[in-house]
């Protein structure tokens, strides 16, 4: 099992000031469209709605494609749950508070799915998964900014 956590002050010092709203907003965008958040997802497109809050997507990497459930509850958090693909497993985006100040924190817990062979082992298969979430929580954050957030003034 590859497990990683990440989390960063969603209003670090200096930077334009996000409300939970809006944060929520961004990760909602990020779990209809990825590829403005995430740079290693290169296709996204929900294929199938199961309710306001429930759908399917498929994703691909360049590498391979996957198919997620996604369970949005709303202001809180995004679950996604790979059930096709190489890679199986629940990745979980969060708007975290604490003492007053909101943050967001990725998780995830994957397994390679059995009968699979990848190009690269376990050990490199976490830490490239690693790097890709811990990049995709800046990436998030910043790219609320760009399209949800007024401009400082």
């Amino acid at each position: 099992m590859i497990f990683s956590e990440f989390a960063l002050p969603a209003n670090p010092p200096g930077a334009v000031t996000l409300d939970r709203s809006q944060i929520w907003q961004g990760l909602e965008q990020k779990a209809l469209n990825a590829v403005p958040y995430v740079e290693v997802i290169t296709t996204c497109r929900e294929i199938n709605r199961l309710s306001d809050t429930v759908f399917e997507r498929e994703i691909s990497d360049g590498r391979a494609r996957y198919v997620e459930r996604v369970w949005l509850e709303p202001g809180n958090r995004v679950v996604f749950a790979r059930i096709e693909g190489p890679v199986l497993g629940t990745i979980t985006n969060e708007i975290t508070e604490e003492n007053g100040e909101l943050g967001l924190r990725f998780k995830f817990a994957l397994v390679i799915s059995p009968g699979v062979e990848l190009p690269i082992t376990e050990e490199q298969l976490s830490a490239e998964m690693t790097t890709a979430y811990e990049a995709a929580v800046e990436s998030t954050l910043a790219a609320v900014r760009e399209r949800i957030a007024e401009p400082a003034r």
